[in-house]
């Protein structure tokens, strides 16, 4: 998270794949951020037009500023000013009737977050549900990091046991990502919809959130081993598997 001078609060959001997905969600109305200005390289007018002409017309519609800077000022030539993200609680979860969200408890290390959005929103999650607010400083580096689909995929905060009782009573069944007493991913019965509960590699699931989860999944190594995949791995294998399994029940 970084400050930018005579902005107040603001955060400095670096790189077009942030930049697009702030104004992607923005004209979408899902932000949680408001757009003040646009920063662009003076080079990117003439090597890059068709981009700056997007971020342009972007901007009269949206209502920011388009900032020519000297280049080399920005990496990749395009930032974003923006207000500090708000994140919804509780009270605007809304479960989808359909598909996944997931869960990630333990998990404070930024560039995991970021991967693992990232893999959950290319492999169709509905949303993310956090347990406490991201860390100091995470802001700009998950943006940049999950390529701006941290702007994109909802993400909720609010307590676990709160979040499974609202995916719950909206007809989730809830699942954790564990070794012990679980059904390897790729055969298990998994019912839709699902809430995929996923831990972090220094604390993992506490015994309190595994008490709360009907069943358990794991993924099927090729090797026995002391150690599992990293979080933001274990993340996208099993994302993908939901992803793969509500596909093929769409086509069938």
């Amino acid at each position: 998270m970084e400050n930018v001078e005579n902005s107040g609060d603001a955060l400095l959001l670096e790189g077009i794949s942030a930049v697009s997905a702030l104004i992607k969600a923005s004209e979408l109305g899902s932000g949680r951020r408001r757009i003040i200005r646009v920063r662009v390289e003076k080079k990117k007018f003439s090597d890059d037009f068709r981009r700056v002409r997007f971020i342009c017309s972007a901007a009269e519609r949206l209502g920011f500023e388009v900032e020519a800077v000297s280049d080399g000022e920005t990496p990749g030539g395009y930032s974003a000013v923006v207000t500090p993200a708000v994140y919804p609680g509780i009270n605007e979860l809304r479960p989808e009737p359909s598909g996944y969200s997931a869960l990630i408890e333990g998990a404070e290390d930024p560039y995991t977050l970021a991967h693992s959005i990232r893999s959950l929103y290319l492999c169709g999650a509905n949303s993310l549900v956090l347990p406490r607010p991201l860390p100091d400083g995470a802001d700009a580096v998950i943006a940049r990091a999950s390529a701006g689909t941290s702007e994109l995929l909802p993400i909720f905060v609010c307590p676990v046991a709160e979040a499974v009782s609202a995916f719950r009573s909206a007809g989730y069944s809830v699942a954790a990502a564990a070794a012990r007493d679980a059904a390897d991913c790729d055969r298990a019965e998994i019912k839709f919809p699902l809430l995929l509960i996923v831990g972090g590699e220094k604390r993992g699931i506490t015994r309190k959130t595994l008490d709360l989860c009907d069943y358990s999944l794991k993924i099927p190594y090729g090797r026995d081993a002391l150690c599992s995949l990293a979080t933001e791995s274990a993340v996208s294998v099993l994302a993908y598997e939901l992803n793969r399994r509500i596909r093929k029940k769409d086509v069938q």
